[in-house]
């Protein structure tokens, strides 16, 4: 695949919009769940923050800094949305995890010992978040907030495949 196919995903991914919120009601119990996403220490925050540190090192690969630009602007927006399902929820979209633990810097991973560990690492990131999503949506009794999430875990799938596709293009190894 190459760059322009690359950007058509990501065109056409961005083309389906967001579900708006609708009936929620307070509830202190989810919404503390939805903390871990937002700004624990494997987050929305944790991952726009380590995105925009890959970019500004990985000059050398204009492609992927690229890539990395544009879904580090779509986390962006996904910490956004979870920002107002806290809100929604009757919370305060505090950057902390489900236990209270503050959102901390060294959440962002910046010892890469070359792209191909990056990309594994961007990959098996954006999986476990897959996972955490699905968990929430489980957990989930608002049937609006669980389209939210779907519509975020669409995104998710779609940066795994992309990180995929850079692997295989820069990296020698594709194990």
């Amino acid at each position: 695949m190459n760059y322009q196919d690359l950007s058509f995903m990501l065109k056409e991914m961005g083309r389906i919009p967001y579900p708006e919120l609708s009936n929620v009601t307070p509830d202190y119990k989810f919404g503390r769940m939805v903390y871990d996403a937002f700004a624990g220490s494997k987050s929305e925050l944790s991952t726009i923050l380590t995105y925009v540190y890959e970019y500004l090192t990985n000059g050398d690969f204009e492609e992927v800094v690229t890539f990395l630009k544009i879904i580090s602007k779509q986390e962006m927006k996904h910490l956004e949305l979870l920002g107002e399902i806290l809100v929604s929820l009757g919370m305060e979209p505090y950057y902390m995890s489900t236990y209270g633990n503050k959102w901390c810097s060294d959440n962002v991973k910046t010892t890469f010992h070359c792209l191909e560990d990056m990309l594994k690492f961007n990959i098996e990131e954006e999986k476990e978040a897959i996972k955490g999503y699905q968990n929430l949506v489980e957990m989930c009794a608002n049937e609006s907030i669980k389209a939210v999430i779907r519509r975020i875990i669409m995104d998710e799938e779609n940066h795994v495949q992309i990180f995929e596709i850079l692997r295989k293009k820069y990296c020698e190894c594709h194990n």
